[in-house]
């Protein structure tokens, strides 16, 4: 009887008692829960968000394939008023001959130089309509660097909170089995003693091996998301994760529903890009008109040959004079992208008022949840401390202990759980209004300005060597 009792105090203990004195058995024993919930923020000295965030945004091949794609855009800004552009080129030739006039071969030889310069003298306002276009599109490519910017951040703050919610649901499981396993022992010793049955061993042992099991899926889980915050950081994370908070969050959460919806409306990457989208589309269809106007060229050449030398000048003006077929069919094809982004703007601009209002109510949703998860773990922490201290009497059983642990045990896995989903809902929320960026999360002086961003080394070589 000693033994069993003796078991049941060192589970107890083992599970967040301290043993001080209780009348049990002719002993004097007290029991006083102490029980401390490991808070989400972790060790201060530990890997923060705000680190994880700057390694990710430092190491990630999206940002820097999007900041390819701007650098890219830029380039057609450069080169849009190339039917301006004048061109200088060298052509030469040279020939030389034996011709048999019977009475022997008689040599003969020429040769000629030729210098020619063209240019657009007016183009019919294709430049002008062609630089307006690529500036569209340069917007356009900005537009999809923040999008890429945003998905990055989002990605990382869901890796990082996956990553400390595994290890925090680890160590809980854990402590779990160790209590389970005491309790195993203890409906053991009360089989031997005959205080108990073989259905109460049985609930014991079942629930430790279903306990077993669950830590090898946290496990699985864990490892998981190690992997993934590696490839997004570049760093490996141990359990002293840091703090999880970001101190501009406060100041760049809407406060409403409506605001949400109007941020979103301004600066969500999906709607600019969409409207962009449309300018593109429209713009291109222009530029296509405009390309039917008449142009005028200038050529000027120099031609030096053997026997003489001469210097030319032309003025040519071309225009079309009927649409071929193909030119019809890419014109209208324009007209028919030109609608369809027109239409896909308007559900853009849906989708995103539907996506801020969805975020703001899931935010909210997840401080109410929040706030019933801690009142059931502290309800539940009540009824295990209660339940523990009827079993002295012989009020309840250790079933009835088991039962009240497991409860408590689900509300602390509940809790890690809302606490994870209340942070990852603030950065949903912020990134469906667009401002899920660099600079508004303070961190902006990690990433390089895109206008700073060089120009890529020019592939080409002059035969003259002139650049």
């Amino acid at each position: 009887m000693h033994g069993y009792i003796d078991a049941i105090l060192l589970f107890l203990q083992d599970w967040g008692y301290d043993v001080k004195h209780m009348q049990f058995g002719g002993r004097k024993i007290t029991l006083i829960f102490a029980f401390a919930l490991a808070t989400w923020s972790g060790p201060v000295l530990g890997l923060s968000l705000e680190e994880a965030l700057v390694q990710s945004l430092k190491n990630s091949n999206k940002i820097a394939s999007a900041r390819d794609s701007w650098i890219a855009a830029r380039e057609s800004v450069f080169s849009s008023n190339a039917t301006k552009e004048s061109s200088l080129e060298y052509s030469g030739s040279g020939s030389l001959s034996e011709t048999d006039s019977g009475s022997g071969y008689t040599g003969s030889n020429s040769y000629s130089n030729k210098i020619t310069f063209s240019k657009n003298i007016f183009d019919g306002g294709q430049s002008d309509e062609s630089l307006k276009l690529a500036e569209i599109q340069l917007d356009k490519a900005s537009a999809s660097y923040r999008n890429a910017e945003q998905g990055v951040v989002l990605e990382t703050v869901q890796s990082y909170l996956n990553l400390a919610k595994s290890y925090q649901e680890i160590e809980l499981q854990t402590n779990n089995i160790l209590r389970l396993e005491k309790h195993v022992a203890a409906a053991r010793i009360n089989l031997a003693e005959g205080m108990a049955t073989p259905t109460s061993l049985a609930d014991a042992e079942a629930r430790y091996a279903r306990a077993k099991a669950d830590r090898v899926l946290l496990a699985t889980s864990l490892e998981n998301a190690k992997d993934l915050f590696f490839k997004l950081t570049r760093m490996e994370a141990d359990k002293d994760l840091g703090e999880a908070r970001l101190t501009t969050i406060e100041k760049i959460i809407p406060q409403s529903q409506q605001i949400a919806e109007e941020l979103a409306l301004k600066n969500s990457p999906n709607v600019v890009i969409a409207k962009l989208t449309e300018k593109v589309a429209g713009q291109e269809l222009h530029l296509a008109q405009v390309k039917q106007n008449p142009t005028l060229g200038l050529t000027v050449s120099a031609t030096q040959g053997k026997s003489s030398d001469s210097i030319s000048a032309s003025i040519s003006v071309s225009s079309p004079l009927y649409s071929t077929n193909s030119t019809v069919s890419d014109a209208r094809k324009k007209v028919a992208l030109h609608s369809q982004s027109m239409i896909d703007l308007k559900e853009a601009i849906g989708n995103v008022k539907i996506e801020a209002r969805s975020a703001y109510r899931e935010y909210e949703g997840a401080k109410v949840a929040l706030s019933a998860v801690e009142a059931e773990v502290e309800a539940s922490r009540l009824v295990v401390d209660g339940v523990a201290k009827e079993l002295k009497y012989g009020l309840k059983t250790t079933l009835d202990l088991l039962d009240a642990e497991k409860g408590f045990s689900d509300a602390e896995l509940r809790l890690v759980q809302a606490r994870h989903d209340i942070i990852l809902k603030e950065f949903k929320l912020i990134a469906a209004t667009g401002g899920l960026t660099a600079n508004k999360l303070g961190i902006g002086h990690v990433l390089d300005k895109l206008t700073d961003s060089p120009r890529p080394e020019n592939p080409l070589r002059n035969p003259l060597n002139l650049w």
